[in-house]
């Protein structure tokens, strides 16, 4: 069993839906599931430097909504064990993260990419880091078990630049419209905020028996 997952580090419901989902998999716990991790841009490579996270969604859905919208996913994220810190954090373009994720994985394997993405997670939303910032991503790279001195040479060297770029345009051209999205080899297709684990066992479930018979 497949299971393709588009997510972008700057979206806090891709955050709580990947706790979601990683409960529901490790409750499965059926061996020969491969997760495929890929990159998203929800507002491409912006904003061109860091800036409040408020003011920054304030500019896209006005203030009041931007207030509202950090105060719903404050309160969810406590029932996934996570702190949001939205007033304090800071907007950053994600191009960076995603190219130490995409070099983590092909050099590491998925789980060593999948515990990096959630410190670079927290970095955003819980510790008001900048995730534009090389330092900050080579800080955590080294947190997530991976060689800082290597991560810091990655992010000079430009390395995985366009890939990740066309990573995200094929996610548009294959009909990705928000994140998170999951897409599972034998069809089932979830995209938008997940906090009930049991939506996904039930699909894993699913995807099975229709694999085994």
């Amino acid at each position: 069993m497949r299971i393709d997952v588009w997510s972008d580090v700057s979206c806090p419901w891709c955050y709580i839906s990947k706790r979601t989902f990683e409960r529901a998999l490790a409750s499965f716990g059926r061996p020969g599931t491969e997760v495929v991790a890929h990159p998203y841009q929800i507002d491409g490579e912006r904003p061109a430097e860091p800036m409040p996270m408020l003011e920054w969604l304030g500019g896209k859905y006005g203030q009041e909504r931007a207030r509202a919208m950090s105060e719903e996913v404050t309160a969810a994220g406590r029932g996934h064990g996570i702190t949001f810190r939205n007033e304090q954090g800071f907007a950053a373009n994600t191009l960076h993260a995603h190219r130490l994720l995409w070099w983590t994985g092909r050099e590491h394997g998925h789980g060593v990419r999948s515990h990096l993405e959630e410190l670079v997670f927290a970095a955003y939303f819980t510790d008001a880091a900048d995730i534009s910032d090389p330092a900050v991503l080579a800080d955590r790279a080294a947190a997530a078990g991976v060689d800082g001195r290597a991560a810091r040479e990655f992010l000079r060297s430009g390395e995985g630049t366009e890939e990740v770029r066309r990573a995200v345009r094929s996610a548009r051209d294959r009909g990705i419209g928000a994140v998170p999205a999951y897409r599972f080899s034998g069809g089932e297709r979830f995209e938008g905020a997940q906090t009930d684990p049991r939506v996904f066992q039930a699909a894993l479930s699913r995807e099975s028996e229709e694999s085994t018979a």
